[in-house]
């Protein structure tokens, strides 16, 4: 009995040959292993699984198949598997019967196919290829195999240097001559090639004076060499030459120069794309610089403290150069004299250094140390300035290894130095002129920061050596105040005492004496406290209340306890302010008091009124008393400055002092007008607060 088979393709799947049936929208319907083997597996579609069927004859012949329903026969190189021959039948569904069959090149009668299967190999290999140098070396060792060459190379153009790089090289190892390996455009005969774009070709190397002469010619029996530029248009991209023991026929020349073309485009394309991925490394890298710069300039701009400001940039410096190590040499604020005795460390523990000495202004330190310039070196070991100085002569013992080094002086303004930093890696010229440029500009930036800080610094310690000045004034001036009132109420005191013990027996200018003596002490005793409430105006930090400014003129009112003669009249947009109340308080009793105080005896109005100008309030206390004449109106702000003398009406001339003090304090100001039907208009501005509302 013959054995039962439930797939009725497992003879098919027997077959040496492969075998692909397609339906008529290309899907893969079935492939036996042998055809999976010569097409893959990836993918529904004929063209998904074996793409590099689209740059082969036969995607044209089996599209003609599949279109005309007619059966064909064609051959082509297939790249994954060479030289092979294909029968396109179509099938009653509309699809196709595919069958590939390896042919071996021996077999093959004619040079074409060999040129066919190695055209085959370069294309497959120049649109494979992740690297030019990889798909370039497919290439030579195609030649060298298809086309029984001794030696296939390829070279590349170095547009920055204008020199041809070897790039592939394949067959005799051993001939190459050092010249070979870099080639400067001109120079010898793969040199002219690049320069004058025109192929050479010989088939008497022995004896030809630009390829020949050679002991390895020789001793290999070269017969032929042919060479060509490898052009894109009008642009020379490199050179390829191949050395061979047969003479150069018709068929390899025409296969050289196809291959010719490929290559080119190949180079050119791989080239563009290696171009492109550079650019875009270099965005990306500036990008990420761009971003490390921002977030340095955001902490700069919010730090204050020059220590860890000095951190930052030494941090920020070694990860943008690159560098394996950096110190930040720099000197704290208030320290007496230049030397640069502070430092911080990157890329190693600050521990390790705390042994060692301070940098010396040798050779090496000194144009950086002193501020004067850049300095970047890519080889110390080469330095013959740094390996002569005693007593290390280089590095001292136990200093991480320093191969390069740049260092940037930190200077402020005016020219002021501030510090320097010091980058170094253990590889030689790890920092170039780019690195050098950024660096030396972030160093720009962080000395404005570094100078900041630094006038920050200074400024705390004047404004603490301030209050603390001012806490002494004010517990002087208490303390004097104390101090000197109590001796004038002693003499008040006994002033009255003999006043009234003498009885009738003083006579009335003895009685008129005492009343002065005691007059001129309440004077003393008003002119300390207004001196006391002077030097303590604008300073006192009252709390931030709602006021509303009626009430508190009405309480102001009542404290000054007028005479009957005096009227208030408050105006009907008075606002409610957040202000302290104690300060505003005191600005309207000095001016409301000293409305009635210079207009005793007679009946006065006082007007108290408000508006809005912009962030300010202008309030303004005006009367129609006896005014102010305008050649006084600047002077009467001054300490001790009255319009009357103090015998006629008793005043301190400090009160209007205080109020401009006061107003002052709160960014506002004082001036007085007169009033076209008599009396004087005070006014001062008060700054609007969030949430003040007018009256």
């Amino acid at each position: 009995m013959e054995p039962e088979h439930s797939d009725p393709n497992w003879i098919l799947d027997l077959l040496p040959h492969g075998v692909l049936v397609l339906s008529a929208d290309w899907r893969v319907l079935y492939a036996n292993p042998e055809a999976v083997r010569m097409v893959g597996t990836e993918g529904a579609t004929l063209w998904e699984r074996c793409p590099e069927i689209e740059h082969t004859a036969f995607a044209s012949g089996f599209r003609y198949a599949m279109a005309d329903r007619t059966e064909l026969l064609t051959e082509s190189a297939l790249p994954r598997v060479g030289w092979t021959q294909a029968r396109a039948k179509p099938t009653p569904d509309g699809g196709l019967l595919i069958s590939l069959r390896q042919v071996n090149p021996h077999l093959l009668e004619s040079g074409q196919a060999k040129q066919v299967l190695m055209m085959g190999e370069i294309g497959d290999a120049m649109t494979r290829e992740e690297s030019l140098h990889s798909a370039l070396q497919r290439c030579t060792t195609a030649m060298v195999r298809h086309l029984e060459a001794s030696a296939a190379r390829v070279w590349t153009i170095d547009s920055s240097t204008q020199v041809l790089e070897l790039c592939a090289s394949s067959g005799l190892t051993d001939t190459l001559i050092g010249h070979q390996q870099h080639v400067r455009i001109g120079e010898h005969k793969i040199g002219q090639m690049a320069e004058d774009g025109e192929p050479y070709l010989t088939n008497d190397v022995a004896t030809d004076p630009h390829v020949g002469g050679s002991e390895w010619v020789k001793r290999e029996r070269i017969v032929s060499f042919a060479g060509y530029p490898l052009r894109v248009e009008d642009r020379i991209v490199g050179v390829m030459a191949m050395y061979s023991r047969r003479p150069l026929d018709h068929d390899v020349l025409n296969a050289l120069s196809s291959s010719v073309d490929l290559m080119a485009l190949g180079i050119a394309r791989k080239t563009s794309d290696s171009a492109k991925r550079r650019a875009e490394a270099t965005l990306r890298a500036q990008a990420e610089r761009l971003e490390i710069l921002y977030e340095l300039g955001k902490r700069l701009s919010a730090e204050l403290d020059v220590t860890p400001l000095a951190q930052q940039l030494i941090d920020t410096a070694t990860r943008l150069a690159g560098a394996q190590i950096g110190a930040f040499f720099y000197q704290l604020p208030g320290t007496v004299g230049t030397e640069l005795t502070s430092y911080t460390v990157s890329g190693a523990p600050k521990d390790a250094f705390e042994k060692m000495a301070m940098p010396r202004l040798t050779p090496l330190f000194a144009p950086s140390f002193s501020g004067e310039k850049v300095v970047r070196v890519d080889d110390l070991r080469e330095d013959e300035i740094h390996g002569a100085m005693a007593p290390h002569f280089g590095l001292p013992p136990r200093h991480p290894t320093v191969v390069s080094y740049l260092s940037v002086p930190v200077i402020a303004r005016a020219g002021r130095r501030i510090g320097v930093i010091l980058l170094g890696h253990g590889k030689p010229a790890m920092f170039g002129p780019d690195t050098e440029r950024l660096i030396a500009s972030m160093a720009s930036t962080a000395a404005i920061s570094m100078d900041n800080a630094r006038l920050f610094q200074e400024a705390r310690g004047l404004i603490t050596a301030l209050e603390k000045s001012n806490a002494e004034l004010d517990q002087f001036a208490y303390v004097a105040s104390h101090d000197l009132k109590a001796p004038l109420r002693g003499i008040a005191n006994i002033s009255q005492w003999i006043e009234d013990d003498l009885g009738d027996r003083v006579d009335d200018q003895a009685r008129d004496h005492l009343q002065l003596l005691r007059g001129r002490v309440l004077r003393l005793e008003n002119l300390i406290a207004g001196i006391l409430a002077y030097s303590r105006a604008g300073r006192e930090r009252s709390e931030i209340v709602e006021v509303d400014v009626r009430t508190l003129a009405t309480d102001v009112w009542e404290l000054l306890a007028p005479p009957p003669t005096a009227k208030l009249v408050l105006g009907d947009k008075l606002p409610r302010v957040s202000t302290p109340r104690v300060q505003l308080q005191q600005v309207l009793m000095n001016l409301i008091g000293n409305a009635i105080k210079y207009n005793p005896g007679r009946e006065v109005t006082i007007e108290l009124a408000a508006k809005r100008e912009g962030d300010m309030w202008n309030l303004s206390v005006a009367d129609d008393g006896i005014g102010v004449p305008a050649e006084f109106h600047e002077r009467i702000w001054g300490l001790f400055q009255t319009l009357e003398r103090r015998d006629k009406i008793e005043s301190t001339g400090i009160g209007l002092s205080v109020v401009r003090k006061i107003v002052e304090s709160q960014k506002g100001r004082t001036w007085v007008e007169n009033r076209p039907g008599g009396g004087a208009a005070f006014h001062f501005t008060w700054p609007v607060m969030k949430g003040d509302t007018d009256g």
